[in-house]
């Protein structure tokens, strides 16, 4: 079914209501709600829509426990099968340094696709889950078993523009961001990978943008691994000056030897870091949207 909402209803109301398969257009305004996507196949298309809220690390939820990185989502798609087109996604947590990380979007499901979004924060904007097995433990008693998965996560971000500073698109999810601007708005790390060690794939950047601030000149790095075999690869991006030529940060000592943090013609080969990965034209076939999305 294909729904129109009103200025006057709320995305969460018209979502209990909501059936595998519909596709719900927004009315052009701001949305201050947080939303848990847990219907699949569902489809959501902004209109000069924006869906913005405001939690944060160490603020308290509903149980009186801090809400933690992972409860400070703003949209989270749990369920498999989500699309979110020309859509505003916000958590109004900015700056980082009075807040610390505040979550935008949160991802589970598999098969998920964010086509011409923005999606904003500082930092971690965008958690790419599932998360790493090792806060499955940790946060047992915290989140629901759903939340809790180990299940392999593809997702496609497709001419989005997303925007934050330290470790903003982190997690285990296997993503493609294919053309998107991904803007800087400070010093840090674009990404901070956690894939499991078997995994082929981790985070694909594709001919995307790498803008900054005007005022950071050689202050961000592409991405740390969080965990010992995070992933990512930058291929044919377009790097401003705000990226330090070295590319990556290693996070870890002895995770340059564990990581797999790779490279195709986005900055000076060198002057990468020695345990970045220079991709050749033979290894481009691996990384073809199609690939990553089976991998």
């Amino acid at each position: 079914m294909e729904l129109y909402l009103n200025n006057e209803q709320s995305l969460s109301n018209v979502l209990k209501d909501a059936r595998d398969g519909d596709i719900i257009h927004l009315a052009s305004r701001v949305y201050y709600e947080k939303i848990k996507i847990t219907i699949p196949n569902l489809t959501i298309i902004g209109h000069n829509s924006s869906i913005e809220y405001k939690d944060y690390y160490n603020k308290i939820g509903k149980d009186n426990k801090e809400l933690l990185t992972v409860r400070t989502y703003t949209i989270m798609a749990e369920a498999s099968n989500i699309t979110l087109k020309n859509l505003t996604i916000k958590n109004l947590s900015v700056p980082n340094r009075t807040y610390g990380q505040a979550v935008a979007l949160y991802v589970i499901g598999d098969n998920f696709k964010a086509i011409n979004c923005n999606v904003l924060g500082a930092q971690d904007t965008i958690l790419a889950g599932p998360i790493p097995y090792d806060l499955t433990i940790r946060y047992k008693n915290l989140l629901s078993s759903d939340e809790l998965t180990q299940n392999k996560s593809h997702q496609l971000y497709d001419h989005c523009y997303i925007e934050g500073d330290v470790d903003f698109i982190f997690g285990c999810g296997i993503c493609f961001f294919n053309e998107c601007e991904i803007h800087s708005i400070g010093k840090g790390y674009i990404c901070a990978p956690s894939h499991p060690k078997d995994y082929n794939y981790g985070f694909v950047f594709y001919k995307c943008n790498l803008t900054g601030s005007d005022e950071i000149t050689n202050q961000v790095y592409l991405g740390r691994p969080w965990r010992d075999y995070g992933q990512a690869a930058f291929i044919s991006c377009k790097a401003s000056s705000h990226i330090k030529p070295e590319g990556y940060h290693y996070w870890q000592e002895s995770r340059k030897n564990t990581c797999k943090l790779s490279i195709y013609k986005t900055l000076n080969e060198k002057e990468l870091a020695s345990f970045t990965k220079v991709l050749n034209e033979n290894d481009l076939d691996k990384y073809a949207l199609d690939n990553v999305m089976k991998g």
